[in-house]
């Protein structure tokens, strides 16, 4: 699968993942109202992102495999087998988020073919001059090298400047965010990792 422009992926691709939630979900015999006491979103949030009228950032998707007992990797990888590696082609990456702008940012999956990882890659891309500034917290540690571009990073109370080539290891239970500086997209590798 290509990325197209902006990180946007097919209808079909969103349909995949929301009904991948729900049918686990329901497998597992999970409410909804169950499924938000777990992660914490209203039950009408969680619904909107099982029928894919909302696209999960990264943090949402992690509190919601975690609460289904599953990896964020099962989202995207249809097949099942277990692999002691993952090779993942650049044309093979597994683009999330329609609309980077919404978000201010997009974020490809880049190791999804291995399943039982302590951590979890992404390609990230701040878009510039984003309309939504939310902090993101989740349980667990995150790593952040910037390959292109320059960020303003919030953790907590803190602002930091990134540049290509800079890096930062946090507890990603405190708030965070990232906004790009400038006009230009900051692209990210970034690994998730979650107990």
């Amino acid at each position: 699968m290509r990325v197209r422009a902006h990180g946007e992926i097919s209808t079909l691709e969103e349909n995949r993942i929301a009904e991948k939630i729900k049918n686990i979900r329901l497998e597992k015999k999970i409410t909804l109202e169950k499924l938000g006491e777990r992660t914490g979103f209203t039950k009408g949030y969680l619904s909107k992102l099982e029928n894919a009228k909302k696209i999960p950032p990264i943090a949402t998707l992690s509190k919601i495999s975690k609460a289904l007992g599953m990896e964020i990797s099962d989202f995207f990888d249809s097949e099942k087998k277990d692999i002691s590696y993952s090779i993942v082609r650049k044309d093979e990456r597994k683009p999330i988020i329609r609309d980077g702008t919404l978000f201010g940012y997009y974020y490809e999956s880049i190791a999804y073919k291995k399943h039982h990882k302590k951590m979890e890659p992404f390609i990230v891309t701040l878009i510039p001059h984003a309309r939504d500034h939310t902090i993101f917290d989740h349980i667990g540690e995150e790593f952040m090298f910037v390959l292109e571009g320059e960020m303003k990073f919030f953790l907590g109370d803190e602002k930091h400047i990134l540049e290509e080539g800079d890096c930062i290891y946090f507890d990603s239970s405190i708030p965070h965010r990232g906004e790009c500086i400038g006009d230009k997209e900051v692209k990210i590798l970034a690994a998730i990792f979650s107990e």
